[in-house]
C-alpha cells in the first residue's frame, strides 16, 4: 500500500458514487453558480448598504469611476432651527 499523500490517488479506497450522490453533486454546483451569477450580475441588490457607516449617511458607489462616495444626511433638527 502506497504512503500517505498517495494513498488517495489510490482508486480502490474510493465509494462508489450512486446517482443521488452525483444529482446532488450537480445540484450544489448549479446551486453555487447560479448565486455566483447572481452576484456578479448584481452587486449592488443590497439595498441601503452603507460600506460601514451609520443609518444617518448615504453612500454611493461610482463602479469603476472611483471610491465610495458618503454624505451625511442633514438631521430634521438642525433644519427647523
Amino acid at each position: 500500500m502506497a504512503k500517505w499523500p498517495f494513498a488517495l490517488l489510490d482508486r480502490r479506497n474510493w465509494p462508489l458514487l450512486r446517482r443521488g450522490d452525483v444529482a446532488g453533486i450537480i445540484f450544489a454546483v448549479l446551486l453555487i453558480a447560479a448565486a455566483l451569477f447572481l452576484l456578479v450580475r448584481f452587486p449592488q441588490s443590497v439595498p441601503g448598504h452603507n460600506y460601514g457607516f451609520g443609518p444617518e449617511w448615504d453612500c454611493t458607489n461610482p463602479g469603476s469611476a472611483g471610491g465610495v462616495s458618503c454624505v451625511k444626511r442633514a438631521s430634521d433638527s438642525s433644519a427647523s432651527k
